[in-house]
């Protein structure tokens, strides 16, 4: 017999933790595509070689926000595959 309430909780946190991982790792592409500070604004085409840009790094706070986003969300897979290979853990 199926135990559909076991299934439905296994579904829910699923979907929630690929959802999770999936937004982690947008929003480190998000951060460390933050343009440097002194950038000139641009037109709806953006060709690198024609900004004007003194220092052309981004902004720290960017940077480390960018990097932590990727490595929490390489935590999350690892966690999954740790739960998914039951030779890890049993």
């Amino acid at each position: 017999m199926i135990d559909w309430a076991a299934l439905g909780i296994v579904a829910v946190v699923a979907i929630g933790s690929a959802a999770l991982i999936v937004a982690l790792f947008a929003t480190g592409i998000r951060f460390l595509a933050t343009p440097p500070v002194n950038a000139e604004a641009v037109g709806s085409a953006r060709d690198d070689e024609m900004d004007d840009v003194s220092d052309p790094t981004r902004p720290l706070g960017a940077t480390v926000g960018g990097v932590v986003c990727f490595v929490l969300a390489g935590i999350g897979v690892l966690f999954g595959v740790y739960l998914i290979i039951p030779a890890l853990h049993g």
